[in-house]
């Protein structure tokens, strides 16, 4: 495979997608996401490089989990006391060193999450790191947000060339090998492998992912198994304090749709909730006051038992009829949880990925730490040229996961 620069005019592959320059973002570092034309290497004193780490310092969530900045993380290119490893412009920013100590935390979380997945049925796969644009961009998971993100070049073949990515996202990827195959009826499939963001300042843009997917079992049967094989896997891995939070995209949808809310408005409020925007739900109450008990639910609704979301479902149905089935899939799971001992939250304004899944989503934590999330995403395999199955899945941060594991805590 030849790797040229972006300047030349190709055309694309007859039958096949082609994503032109539009989409790489405008400014460098776009430019370096998209591998065209890279801007120099920032100066690298330590003023500088200081200045710019302040300036980028936040959180950006994509995919399944958010990618933290360095500073909300320890450093995994680092020596065992903590001191940070000198750059000395040597390593590609947010690509990180893996020592023999990260390397033996590595595995150990890698073998308890593989032996945790095969006793339950889910069998090892690995895709290739690069995939073609169009597969992400069909299925839906690249928000123009995303798609800035992505690291994309042209695999050039002669005289044409198609545009490809490194692979953002294992779902897809995973989804793609199942429709491939023509496997059907259920499918319990699990990887280890890395994803690729682009970052700002000096966040990990290679993630090295853990994660299941479960396809051809609607919910809510799906949601519970995956719910209880996440809570199994972070106990095999010696985590305490376990608890959950429960979202579902589709109910978000309905109190949108109910607001009178188009498909661009619903996804614009909701990515101003994941940005943390407190104000959203007032000002959009505001402006459609008719709405406003419908809005509320999105900032107000909080529970933390099946009962309560009983309660919920009577209360909402005679005027969100809509919400019936979403409601109904949160009570199922919320019982499983209650029947495990599991402590979780609803929280409806939560879902993530507001394009991508359509049912129950999750994020379950040890203490006030992060560990994994996923959720309900009917219809992925549809959109990618297979049979329509029901799918949902969970993926987890592997060096975050290793990070958090007390020693001697993994199996």
């Amino acid at each position: 495979m030849c790797i040229r620069t972006c300047r030349r005019r190709v055309p694309a592959r007859s039958g096949r997608p082609h994503s032109s320059n539009r989409n790489a973002r405008r400014d460098g570092s776009g430019l370096a996401a998209s591998l065209c034309l890279p801007p120099p290497r920032s100066p690298a004193t330590p003023r500088m490089r200081e200045a710019t780490q302040r300036r980028d310092r936040r959180t950006v969530t994509t995919g399944r989990m958010p990618v933290e900045t360095a500073e909300s993380e320890a450093d995994p290119a680092s020596t065992p006391e903590g001191d940070p490893v000198p750059d000395n412009g040597l390593r590609t920013s947010g690509m990180r060193d893996l020592g023999p100590d990260e390397m033996r935390r590595f595995r150990r979380v890698e073998r308890a999450f593989l032996e945790t997945a095969e006793a339950r049925g889910y069998l090892e796969v690995r895709t290739p790191t690069i995939e073609p644009l169009h597969l992400y961009t069909a299925a839906g998971t690249l928000s123009p947000q995303l798609l800035d993100r992505v690291y994309s070049f042209l695999d050039w073949d002669g005289w044409s060339g198609e545009r490809v990515v490194l692979r953002p996202d294992a779902t897809v990827a995973v989804a793609r090998w199942l429709t491939e195959h023509g496997l059907e009826g259920p499918q319990r499939l699990a990887y280890v492998q890395p994803v690729y963001r682009f970052v700002p300042g000096d966040g990990d843009r290679e993630q090295w992912q853990c994660g299941v997917e479960l396809f051809g079992v609607p919910a809510p049967e799906g949601d519970s198994e995956l719910l209880l094989l996440a809570r199994d896997l972070l106990a095999a891995l010696g985590l305490e304090g376990l608890r959950c939070e429960l979202a579902h995209a589709g109910l978000a949808r309905v109190i949108f749709a109910a607001a009178g809310l188009d498909a661009v408005e619903q996804l614009e409020a909701y990515d101003r909730m994941l940005e943390g925007d407190a104000g959203i739900v007032d000002r959009l109450v505001e402006a459609r006051p008719e709405s406003a008990s419908a809005l509320r639910l999105l900032s107000d609704v909080d529970g933390n038992a099946a009962g309560y979301l009983a309660n919920l479902r009577a209360a909402l149905l005679p005027d969100l009829p809509a919400a019936e089935a979403p409601l109904a899939d949160l009570e199922a799971v919320a019982r499983t949880l209650d029947a495990a001992g599991l402590p979780y939250r609803v929280l409806p304004g939560t879902a993530r990925n507001f394009e991508y899944y359509s049912g129950v989503t999750f994020r379950m934590f040890a203490g006030a730490e992060e560990c994994l999330a996923g959720g309900r995403y009917d219809g992925l395999t549809e959109t990618i040229g297979g049979t329509s199955a029901p799918a949902s899945g969970f993926g987890a941060d592997l060096l975050r996961l290793a990070r958090l594991v007390p020693a001697g805590g993994a199996r």
